[in-house]
């Protein structure tokens, strides 16, 4: 048993070479390289209105936070023990929209840790592989966003309302359906290219009684 607290605390103090300064600045540069890989990967695996700037910001810093970890500690296992430690009590609460930002959080910390350790060659080569991946995805995809489409008036035929919007839209579906003696309310979730959304509501517009149709894109929340 002794020999075994020998051989702990022998492990737990060595201290391996600090990296130079040299090597330091070169893993930062490796680092800052292959974010611009992560980060236009993130960009055109997106829709406009899906891109969340401040998340793309944080995949770039949290990238160069890990290169800056691993470079203070990999030169000590007690500190690198410490470390852990101490990021295992830290709680994050913000919720994941797209289960793809998993990945990308995966990916900026493995890009941190491959520059910091000198594997630059695994690092580029998954972040390629990474990055083709995720956009043949979404080019394979091109899965249309749901919107919400808000229809009043009055003195209308529901029914041919009904027919233009299941006929002009890729998936449609009466959310709510709001009737008084002399107006209606009708709330769809759509799913419509929005270069077809003129003609639909167009159409819309020629059925007499129809007063007001909004086409509501979904929020991002900030």
């Amino acid at each position: 048993m002794g020999k075994f607290n020998d051989t702990v605390n022998e492990l737990l103090g060595t201290v391996l070479p600090t990296p130079g300064t040299a090597e330091i600045l070169i893993s930062l540069a490796s680092a800052l390289l292959l974010c611009a890989v992560i980060w236009l990967t993130y960009r055109f695996s997106n829709t406009p209105a899906s891109y969340e700037p401040k998340f793309a910001a944080t995949l770039v810093s949290l990238a160069l936070i890990t290169t800056i970890l691993m470079d203070l500690i990999q030169s000590n296992l007690a500190l690198s023990l410490g470390m852990l430690g101490s990021l295992s009590i830290v709680r994050f609460r913000t919720n994941i929209r797209d289960p793809r930002d998993i990945g990308f959080i995966f990916w900026s910390m493995a890009i941190g840790l491959s520059a910091s350790t000198g594997h630059y060659l695994i690092g580029l080569s998954g972040s390629l592989i990474l990055s083709v991946c995720l956009l043949a995805y979404r080019k394979s995809s091109a899965a249309l966003e749901d919107m919400l489409l808000v229809i009043r008036g009055s003195n209308t035929d529901i029914s041919s309302i009904h027919s233009i919007v299941k006929d002009d839209c890729v998936k449609s579906m009466v959310k709510a359906k709001n009737i008084l003696s002399d107006s209606y309310e009708l709330v769809y979730q759509v799913q419509i290219p929005m270069e077809e959304s003129d003609q639909m509501i167009r159409g819309l517009f020629d059925l007499t009684g129809v007063d007001s149709v909004n086409l509501l894109a979904s929020q991002k929340i900030s």
